[in-house]
């Protein structure tokens, strides 16, 4: 557990550049999705603990859209999350759609496209993760919540009992030209593959 509550700086450095790799595979996925040119940026990365995440918005009752799925095979398993903090989501479907977008709850194409947006981005990095582990990674079907953040990670961590106290966090920038929106890839891993990561990449 110590490894992971003082990671070294080439651990958080790794852990970008595995972001870094797995947001430049995004960008063709996300500008075919577009039809145009969008760049892709890992900002910043961390490893905090679960319950900081309210931290990096405006607490647990903050509005948000959040696209999450599950990466696994026979020996590793995490969580991936796209979080958009309000209006953010709105910004995302109105850059992709050219319209003012409608309430991403209820209009299906809005639901659609955040899914999809998440797919590509989650998708990626756990592709990159496969490549570095050398070990195929599957995950599950994206799925798509809005609601405030606290209400959202309880009920996605708790229904999928994940075994973890932490979370990588790659504080995410999307662009096309004049127009910028602003995400949260969360990782969380299990404590054990996480160790398998950084044994993986051999970082000390």
């Amino acid at each position: 557990m110590s490894l992971i509550k003082r990671p070294s700086y080439l651990k958080i450095d790794a852990l970008k550049e595995l972001g870094n790799i797995g947001s430049a595979h995004a960008i063709t996925g996300l500008s075919k999705l577009m039809k145009r040119r969008i760049d892709v940026s890992i900002t910043n990365v961390d490893i905090i603990p679960l319950q900081i995440i309210y931290t990096l918005f405006n607490g647990p009752e903050s509005m948000v859209s959040v696209v999450y799925l599950e990466g696994y095979n026979e020996k590793f398993r995490g969580m991936m999350f796209l979080i958009f903090p309000f209006p953010e989501a709105d910004k995302m479907i109105g850059m992709i759609s050219k319209d003012s977008p409608n309430d991403v709850e209820t209009d299906d194409f809005n639901l659609s496209v955040l899914k999809e947006v998440g797919n590509i981005m989650c998708g990626c990095y756990l592709n990159t993760l496969s490549v570095f582990l050398k070990s195929k990674i599957m995950h599950s079907v994206p799925q798509v919540s809005k609601d405030m953040l606290g209400a959202v990670m309880d009920s996605i961590l708790v229904d999928l009992s994940v075994d973890s106290d932490y979370a990588v966090v790659l504080e995410t920038a999307f662009n096309f030209t004049e127009e910028k929106c602003k995400g949260f890839l969360f990782f969380i891993p299990t404590a054990e593959s996480l160790e398998m990561i950084f044994d993986v990449i051999g970082v000390e």
